[in-house]
């Protein structure tokens, strides 16, 4: 009976131990949500998108040019006008790798993308930082 206690012991715990700590994707939206300590982001706004709607051929890809807040203990420390490409998001996730050091920067998306006849209203935009 020990010996199978200790083997089912033995096995849960190589299983905890192979879990990968995978952080989650941040959101930013335009909603001030701020946090106490430590840095926050908020999207103060939207000045182009020129991305290729979907139901619709395009020669170029498209990029999006937003201004974003950076707080630190809830006080402004930094304003940034940054471009994200389908093609090449670099510059967003240099802007952002400043400030997220624990984990790689995978990608950076802006949500929701275009839709052929469909304008979208600048306040649901949303940034979508995802890591390795």
């Amino acid at each position: 009976m020990k010996n199978i206690f200790f083997f089912f012991l033995l096995i849960f715990s190589i299983s905890v131990f192979a879990q990968e700590s995978k952080q989650k994707p941040i959101k930013i939206t335009q909603k001030n949500c701020l946090a106490k300590k430590g840095y926050s982001f908020r999207l103060k706004e939207v000045n182009s998108d020129s991305r290729c709607p979907q139901g619709v051929q395009c020669i170029w890809a498209g990029e999006v040019q937003m201004v974003i807040l950076v707080y630190k203990d809830k006080k402004i420390v930094e304003e940034m006008k940054i471009t994200v490409s389908p093609n090449n998001n670099e510059q967003a996730i240099n802007f952002f790798a400043k400030y997220y050091t624990k984990n790689k920067i995978k990608s950076v998306y802006v949500f929701p993308f275009p839709i052929k006849d469909k304008i979208l209203d600048k306040s649901t935009y949303r940034l979508e930082i995802n890591f390795e």
